[in-house]
């Protein structure tokens, strides 16, 4: 009976996250020809079912990769509220969802020290109260729902400078604010074992930590909420691209910098918001496809991050003859066609084909600045879990004109009222991405699986005649194997002129 009970309890939280992201699929597949309103709460679109379906996929790969001791009931209704947050059109519902989701990230923090405690709970509580302050001015001028006729009206420059100010502030790394207090791990272990505080400077243990990395990316929400209410003017636009590029410059920096290789994945995971952020500020279709691509990227990378030691169990040192470091080029973005790499340049394109050149440095500048932090230091074990991340990056990056096409072309065709015609996205699912401008000429082409395709052919042909081509056996260590080999690459080289000449003459050869 106990057995059993343990089985269900561990398998439990799989099922349950496994239930959610089918209802995400759902969701999309229902919202994908245009919004459905259910009065007078539910608001149901591309938008709202994209992010669902980012709480949901995170959920989903964040219970199959840890134990169920290390999410609490705080991280289970943090995804409920946060999908329910998604799926409602009423703005003082939306606050009401991500005051709760900040109070409960700010509960995490022990009590023993309170100047410590507010200085740290200042970052989730912070950016609750710029968000209340924004959609509380949207409700006090009759946007009580952002899908009503009139609710354009009620954006201004104050409204929207909170709700940018709220995407903004979750970006700040953990220490930022928090100085060397001390968090409290919520443990759900027996009573036997007491919970571990963490010593590094009082900063939040791993799980805790990932409990709120993980759902970082719903405070771009809202902001990217405010696209169903108007067009944003140029001012607007600068601001959010100025402070999403500023961003992942500091946080670059600051990875290059950390002398703790958690402080520095913590700055990579965060870089990847910091882009979602200026693709967002783009107002263009190809800056909203790099956005959402990029909050999927930075989901990935908190669920997959390697714990602190290296003694986890599963971890091994080679994989399939691979070395340890494969999975940290797989997650940096420094290595072509992985996930992080394709969400930097898609900023690139967008930028170029707004004429933003400015912003293209600068990605490209933090994609190869950024990456080094992450495979200079790489461990000498890896756990399964970076493994299974990396090989998730990889096919995340060759299928993006998949992910582009179902997931994230329904938001840019049903928020394009509100966008500029400075930069859109061609998908052709089975080939790659094409970057256009307000011409629609192409600036920027990337070929995913098509290429990959070739790829593995070129690398077969290359097998093949590295196999063919071999250097010839010392003579009396010859075997069948090998003078068969022998007779083919004889033949061949009949054949093909070029390939050089034969290594025995046939019988005929003239010796003039």
């Amino acid at each position: 009976m106990m057995l059993t009970i343990a089985r269900f309890r561990s398998s439990a939280p799989v099922a349950g996250a496994s239930i959610g992201l089918i209802g995400a699929l759902a969701l999309l597949w229902f919202t994908r020809r245009g919004p459905l309103t259910l009065p007078p709460l539910a608001y149901l679109d591309a938008l709202g079912a994209f992010f669902v379906f980012a709480v949901w996929v995170g959920t989903a790969l964040s219970s199959a990769l840890h134990t169920p001791s290390e999410h609490g009931w705080r991280f289970w209704l943090t995804a409920l509220a946060l999908t329910v947050g998604f799926l409602t059109s009423q703005t003082p519902v939306i606050v009401a969802v991500y005051v709760l989701v900040a109070l409960m990230h700010a509960s995490l923090l022990r009590r023993s020290n309170l100047s410590a405690t507010l200085r740290s709970a200042g970052v989730p509580l912070l950016a609750a109260a710029a968000l209340t302050s924004g959609y509380g001015a949207l409700a006090l001028r009759g946007a009580v729902r952002f899908d009503a006729p009139f609710a354009g009206a009620a954006l201004d420059s104050f409204t929207f400078w909170f709700v940018l100010l709220a995407a903004v502030i979750p970006l700040l790394p953990s220490g930022a604010l928090a100085g060397d207090m001390g968090f409290e791990t919520i443990s759900h272990s027996p009573p036997t074992r007491p919970a571990t505080r963490v010593a590094d400077g009082g900063m939040p243990s791993p799980h805790a930590r990932e409990s709120v990395d993980l759902f970082a990316f719903a405070w771009l929400y809202p902001l990217m909420r405010l696209y169903t209410l108007s067009p944003w003017n140029e001012g607007w636009s600068f601001a959010a691209m100025a402070l999403g590029g500023g961003a992942m410059l500091w946080l670059t920096l600051g990875a290059l910098t950390a002398t703790v290789r958690s402080h520095r994945a913590e700055r990579h995971r965060r870089r990847m918001l910091a882009l979602a952020l200026a693709g967002i500020g783009l107002s263009s279709g190809a800056g909203l496809a790099a956005g959402c691509y990029a909050v999927l990227v930075s989901m990935l990378l908190v669920v997959t991050e390697d714990p602190e030691s290296a003694t986890e169990l599963n971890s091994s040192a080679t994989v399939w003859g691979f070395p340890p470091s494969v999975p940290s080029w797989l997650l940096s973005g420094a290595f072509p066609m992985t996930a992080p790499f394709i969400a930097a340049w898609m900023i690139i394109g967008a930028g170029a084909a707004g004429g933003v050149t400015v912003l293209t440095a600068v990605t490209w500048l933090t994609m190869l600045v950024g990456a080094l932090p992450t495979v200079i230091d790489t461990p000498a074990i890896t756990s399964t879990r970076r493994w299974i991340g990396g090989g998730i990056s990889l096919a995340l990056g060759i299928a993006s004109p998949l992910v582009v096409r179902f997931l994230i072309q329904p938001v840019i065709e049903q928020l394009q009222g509100g966008l500029s015609v400075y930069g859109d996205i061609n998908v052709w699912p089975w080939i790659g991405l094409t970057m256009v401008n307000s011409a629609r000429t192409g600036i920027t082409t990337l070929p995913t699986i098509g290429a990959a395709g070739l790829m593995v052919v070129l690398s077969a042909m290359v097998y093949l005649l590295s196999r063919l081509l071999r250097p010839k056996p010392e003579s009396g260590s010859s075997s069948p194997a090998s003078t068969a080999s022998d007779e083919v690459l004889n033949d061949l080289c009949r054949a093909v002129p070029w390939l050089g000449e034969a290594t025995t003459k046939a019988p005929d050869h003239d010796n003039r």
